[in-house]
Order: C-alpha cells, then structure tokens, then sequence
C-alpha cells in the first residue's frame, strides 16, 4: 500500500508540473504602442499577459527597446496592465522595435520615430560653432550676414556632430546674424580682427593654410591675401612666363637669321 500510494503522488506531483507547464505556455503577451512618435515625444506604451482564456493576469515583463543599429537600447521591467512612459535622450529617426518577455512568452513590435532637423548657433569671440541637436543627419546651406555682407556655408553634420569657423572682418563691431531658413541666431557687437570679411574653417584657420568660404560683395579671403589680391598675382606670373616664352622665340628666330647671312 505504501508503495502505491508513493506512486500515485508521484502522478500527480509529474501532471500538476505538466499542467503547469501547459498553462505558463498558454500565457500571451499584447503591446500597446503608437506606430509613431515625433522627436522629444514621451514613448507611453502598455504591454498585458493574457491567460488561456484572454483575461489579463498580473506580472512582472522584461522590455528591452532599441534602435535598428542596435547602439542605443534600454532594458526595463514593467507590470502588466500598467502604461510606462520611457523618454529616449536623442533618439535616432527611423524604426525602434520594442521586446517583451514572460516565461516562455515572447513578443516584439515595431515603431518609428519621425526625423527632425534641429540645428545650433553660437559664438564666441569670433568663432561660430554650428552643432546638430537633431536626430537625423543634417546637411544645409547656411546663410551668414556680416555686417552688410552676405555668405553661404556648407554644414553636413551627423547626429551630436559640431564644427566651428573663424569669422574676420576689419578690425570692429560687427551685427553677425546666420539662419538655416528655419533656425535663426544674431548677435551684436561681435569684435572681428582681420584685413577683410570671410569665414575661415578654424582647423585652417589655426594653420593659416586656406579658407572654406568667404562672404559677398567683400572679396573672399585666402589666407592674409585677398581674392583680388590672389588673381593679380597670378597675372603676374602669367605675363612673366609670356614675356620668357617671348623672349625666347625672339632669339631663335634671330640665330636663324643670322645663319642665313
């Protein structure tokens, strides 16, 4: 008797664990997400556990979302039936996938996240730094007013990415206004140094090698040179090399001469 009785618990401790394990994989997972969010938005969503017969359970989920590089992800642990608000520091434009775990229960979604091209100016001193705050590659033309002369830049700037220019001028107080068409910065009294009015790149400008750009209607600068300055001198050196050449077929044609007498 006290054999049998052994085996029948052990029957039923073997079919209550079955019986376990058979309803743990009837549990499913539900997310609810927006397809889409605008950048800086809240990302609200709820995620439920439903049982064998679609009631909602309690529990504790795993979540995990991440961008389609997969380099920026956050893991977290919420309860079922509860909205949770995450809010996602630069996110990246594009699709986000959202993953949810409970025991044996998995699920995955998808969402996008809208781009948006957000761009900042300031200066200091007289150097402009130009930074993508964004969360999209951003390439634009920039408009630079100094004074009362007019430039364009080119910026191509990745997501968190900066660059910087030097601005010159004759030496004063310059009204420096920059605008992408959308975003618009100014700033009075700026203090410039220089013989003319550019935008120097200010790697270059730091080894006084070349210039990126230059404003109208001031010529644009190259180097301490000016570009009237630059094509002057390159005209001198052409008509040196006229007159050499000149010069030269002046005095064979005289040799020839001369060994015709």
């Amino acid at each position: 008797m006290r054999k049998k009785s052994l085996v029948i618990l052990g029957i039923l401790g073997v079919l209550m664990l079955l019986s376990s394990l058979v309803l743990a994989q009837d549990n499913k997972l539900g997310i609810d997400i927006k397809e889409s969010f605008s950048s800086g938005e809240t990302i609200a969503f709820t995620i439920n556990i439903f049982d064998s017969q679609n009631n909602i359970i309690p529990g504790e989920i795993n979540v995990r979302i991440e961008d389609a590089e997969k380099t920026n992800s956050i893991e977290k642990t919420v309860n079922s039936g509860e909205m949770t608000s995450i809010v996602l520091e630069n996110p990246r434009a594009g699709y986000w996938s959202i993953s949810a775990v409970y025991r044996d229960a998995t699920l995955k979604e998808f969402f996008s996240i809208e781009a948006s091209e957000k761009i900042e100016f300031n200066i200091q001193g007289d150097v402009l730094t130009v930074r993508n705050i964004g969360n999209s590659r951003y390439t634009k033309n920039i408009d630079i007013i100094i004074g009362d002369s007019l430039g364009t830049k080119k910026v191509d700037l990745d997501v968190g990415e900066e660059m910087s220019f030097r601005l010159i001028a004759p030496n004063g107080n310059y009204l420096v206004k920059i605008t992408d068409g959308e975003t618009t910065y100014s700033r009075a009294d700026v203090a410039l140094t220089g013989n003319v009015i550019g935008i120097l790149d200010k790697n270059v400008a730091e080894s006084k090698t070349s210039v990126t750009g230059g404003l109208r209607p001031e010529s644009e600068s190259i180097g301490e040179e000016t570009f009237s300055d630059s094509i002057r001198n390159k005209s001198f050196v052409y008509v040196f090399i006229l007159v050499v050449v000149g010069a030269a077929i002046l005095l064979a044609i005289e040799r020839r001469y001369r060994k015709r007498i």
